[in-house]
């Protein structure tokens, strides 16, 4: 019996964000309540939630955000507050066609772990860490990225 075998995808910081990039996301708007967020995050297994409005990013809902910014601040219904009340409004995104090398970069001065893609300033996907230190097998770009998102950790 034959056996296939395939070569692994060998990524350079020169790959382009849409190459590696996560295509099925998941985005909330401002007036969702975080009861509806935290469903979707649980129902995607995932912890980061771009808030859009006609399909540009204006936010950014997190795990972190709902616990640090509603449940820990004390918000009497919880699960009434809207995305648009915790979400982090500074969000800092990167566009398709830019190189994973940038996008390290970002990731390591802004010390954030997820991306959202853009494309003609339209969300199109999700670059996060994983995606990125996966692609570049931890080195280079990865690597720089993985020191900064975890300092203080």
């Amino acid at each position: 019996m034959a056996t296939e075998v395939t070569t692994p995808y060998t990524a350079t910081g020169h790959t382009r964000v849409r190459e590696v990039m996560a295509k099925t996301i998941c985005t909330a708007s401002k007036s969702d309540t975080v009861e509806r967020v935290a469903r979707m995050m649980k129902d995607e297994d995932c912890g980061f939630v771009p808030v859009t409005d006609d399909g540009r990013v204006i936010g950014a809902i997190t795990d972190r955000d709902i616990v640090m910014r509603c449940v820990s601040a004390g918000h009497t219904d919880t699960m009434k507050t809207t995305a648009g009340e915790v979400m982090s409004t500074h969000v800092i995104s990167i566009d398709v066609n830019d190189t994973l090398d940038r996008t390290g970069e970002l990731m390591a001065s802004h010390q954030v772990r997820r991306l959202p893609v853009v494309e003609n300033g339209r969300i199109v996907g999700v670059l996060s860490h994983g995606n990125l230190v996966q692609a570049l097998h931890g080195g280079g770009a990865a690597q720089r990225a993985t020191v900064a998102v975890t300092q203080g950790a």
